[in-house]
């Protein structure tokens, strides 16, 4: 058995990627507004971070996705009218 490289919030976490990211953006808006104390600002960044590792995880698994059935002559390119 391989060793996972997925962080905690993207093993156990059933959101979508589009959940992820609009949780993502909430924090970076309340960490911008500046109104946050310290400790919840921190908890905030930790949280943002484990997000941002999620979603990069989701991105790089649907690149994975769409080069192996670009190998497998599965998609066929787009020609735009």
């Amino acid at each position: 058995m391989t060793a996972s490289k997925k962080s905690p919030a993207a093993v156990n976490d059933p959101q979508t990627f589009a959940e992820r990211l609009a949780a993502l953006e909430s924090i970076v808006k309340s960490m911008e507004s500046g109104e946050l104390p310290l400790e919840s600002a921190l908890t905030a960044y930790t949280e943002g971070m484990q997000l941002l590792q999620a979603c990069q995880a989701s991105l790089q698994q649907a690149e994975q996705t769409v080069m192996i059935l670009n190998q497998q002559q599965q998609l066929t390119p787009f020609e735009a009218n």
